[in-house]
């Protein structure tokens, strides 16, 4: 239990280490499922519930302010200890989006006055010159904002689901509620943010297509991805790609001039 302890610790150590090595997504379920299924002896049920976790929280991705669910903790925990109970995805889903959800706040509370203190250190180290404490800092303080994370996510899983379960008690009945239900909703939402990015009238039918090949005729995601790549070949040997040449657009004139954007 404690090898499998440390290893947990180490995939949520790479996780919180996104700051870290850019915008690798890391942190994203898609990548933490198989790895901690790698850790539970069970790749293929941990990238399904990876893979599940990775639906529901498309959207969960930092855009201006917004601090998104601590996808990390979440998806660690939700799998690990969904998989040590013997059950299935939605089970990791519904411990991972409640932990996600305590999980940021612990971290937005304690962690980041952490952080936000050694940066302020950073600012004199700057100002002194000292390069090797700026590195230091920097790098301390990248973790620092995550500490409650890199915490809970070793010391929950090493105390296993029944811990957990008290401390999901305390949390009133009514938000429980609503996150079960939020838990149940997110999937859908996720795919349909999805969708609204890649969809248009160009792609619309290919997506009924694929739809209408698992809901009615039983072929499975492999059969639909075969299938998909023979409609490219063709499309690409009889031209389907090719598109006409856009013609010149011609100068108009608005009351703001070029700097009028609305």
């Amino acid at each position: 239990m404690l090898i499998k302890t440390l290893f947990i610790f180490l995939i949520a150590l790479l996780g919180y280490s996104e700051w870290l090595l850019g915008t690798s997504y890391v942190q994203r379920p898609i990548v933490l499922g198989p790895l901690v299924g790698l850790v539970m002896g069970d790749v293929v049920t941990g990238t399904i519930m990876g893979a599940t976790m990775e639906l529901a929280m498309v959207g969960a991705i930092s855009i201006g302010a917004y601090n998104p669910p601590d996808t990390i903790a979440g998806t660690i925990l939700g799998v690990s200890l969904a998989m040590q109970a013997g059950a299935d995805a939605s089970a990791a889903l519904t411990l991972g989006i409640p932990i996600a959800t305590i999980s940021l706040a612990l971290d937005t509370a304690l962690g980041q006055p952490v952080m936000l203190f050694l940066v302020h250190r950073i600012d004199k180290n700057v100002e002194d010159g000292n390069t090797r404490a700026i590195t230091r800092n920097m790098f301390i303080a990248g973790y620092a904002q995550s500490w409650c994370g890199l915490l809970l996510v070793p010391l929950a899983f090493y105390f296993g689901s029944d811990a957990v379960a008290q401390l999901l008690s305390i949390i009133p009945e009514f938000v429980q509620t609503g996150m079960d239900i939020a838990a149940g909703l997110l999937p859908a939402l996720g795919f349909a943010m999805l969708a609204q990015m890649i969809m248009n009238k160009t792609v619309l039918p290919f997506f009924f297509a694929g739809f209408f090949l698992v809901a009615y005729f039983g072929v499975g995601t492999t059969g639909v991805a075969i299938f998909a790549a023979i409609i490219v070949a063709a499309m690409v040997v009889l031209g389907g790609f090719t598109r006409k040449p856009e013609l010149p657009a011609t100068e108009t004139t608005t009351a703001g001039g070029a700097f009028d954007e609305f």
